[in-house]
């Protein structure tokens, strides 16, 4: 295990880590007191800071952060059920009191557009930062019937897998899809990371016949929707987290499989990094090549997905973008999951530390 001062050496003297940690979502997996989570911690100069001012935020914590390019003082930040910003020159906190925001997950800036993934709610919601107010929600239930692109070979999309369980639970019922972020390729289109390509089928009734969160056998089909198109690309993957564009490619956290798969632009599975835990979170220091992962411990339930795996603490690993050889791992304390992994100006990581 690294040593936290060896960070040093691990992140850019003009940048800061910063770490995203919640509660587990449902009551059998959660262990802490929410009073006791660290929702925000920031790693500069190989020391950990607690960033104490975002601890009351969320039933849960804080799941995702954003900020637009050209105002890094602005900072958006997402609870499962609001998107707030944070004016860190004047320390001033808005709500904007969003409707209908259930299980947010990722944010993601395109131009002057912030876009949410609300996940429970199957869609998308754009918000418009210059005039604060939402401009558009895209439901993906119109993509179910969509027909299939495939762009690897059936033997790769199936994987030898196939046969593992997945766990559903009452809210993964609820959102068919379960999308979890929104990004744009490198050709222009808008694609949105999915648990579903073609829609859990699963209805309530059914999982009414069976005790709640109980371990279904069935088949997973994470991929992504292209939202400019309409095509739906199947990638095989198991309850998939944060796509990252990195050197041409896309880096894609197959979660439930602790592995990062790395895509060319058309989605062809190119290699993939091994991994420990349940992959969530990512982001990459350019001027060191290097790619930051989040890492979290199994819940119990999922166990029955990855029975192989090696139950890790929540941490943060340190993969050299060159090689895909892992450089360093930091533990964390203080949270049950590791929400999101971000690379941030040194200014905006002190300025974050020192909110009131």
């Amino acid at each position: 295990m690294t040593e936290v001062s060896a960070w040093k050496q691990l992140l850019h003297p003009n940048e800061a880590l910063v770490v995203l940690g919640s509660l587990h979502a449902f009551l059998q997996d959660s262990k802490l007191e929410r009073s006791k989570v660290k929702s925000v911690q920031i790693v500069l100069d190989g020391d950990v800071h607690h960033a104490s001012f975002f601890d009351p935020w969320g039933e849960r914590g804080l799941i995702a952060l954003a900020c637009h390019p050209e105002q890094p003082a602005t900072l958006y930040g997402a609870t499962s059920t609001k998107l707030l910003k944070v004016d860190l020159l004047k320390q001033h906190v808005l709500d904007f009191e969003i409707p209908n925001l259930r299980d947010v997950h990722e944010l993601s800036v395109i131009g002057d557009t912030l876009w949410i993934a609300n996940t429970q709610l199957d869609e998308v919601v754009a918000f418009d930062m210059t005039r604060e107010q939402v401009s558009e929600r895209v439901n993906l239930a119109v993509y179910a019937s969509m027909p299939k692109v495939i762009t690897t070979t059936e033997e790769e999309v199936q994987g030898v897998d196939d046969t593992r369980e997945l766990v559903v639970d009452e809210r993964e019922v609820v959102d068919k899809f379960h999308c979890n972020q929104l990004i744009q390729g490198f050709e222009g289109d808008r694609y949105v990371l999915v648990h579903y390509v073609s829609g859990n089928q699963l209805r309530v009734s059914q999982l009414a016949q069976r005790v709640a969160r109980k371990v279904l056998r069935r088949q997973a089909n994470g991929g992504v929707v292209n939202l400019t198109t309409g095509q739906v690309i199947p990638l095989g993957l198991k309850g998939p987290h944060t796509v990252r564009k990195i050197q041409g490619e896309y880096w894609v956290c197959d979660s439930a499989m602790s592995k990062v798969n790395i895509y060319a632009p058309d989605w062809t599975l190119k290699e993939t990094i091994a991994s420990k835990g349940w992959v969530r979170g990512a982001d990459i220091s350019e001027p060191l090549g290097l790619y930051y992962l989040g890492i979290s411990e199994f819940r119990r339930r999922y166990l029955a997905v990855n029975p192989t795996v090696k139950q890790t603490p929540n941490m943060v690993q340190a993969i050299s973008i060159e090689t895909k050889v892992p450089v360093g791992e930091l533990v964390l304390s203080g949270v049950e999951q590791i929400t999101n992994v971000y690379v941030v100006p040194r200014e905006a990581g002190l300025a974050m530390l020192e909110l009131q």
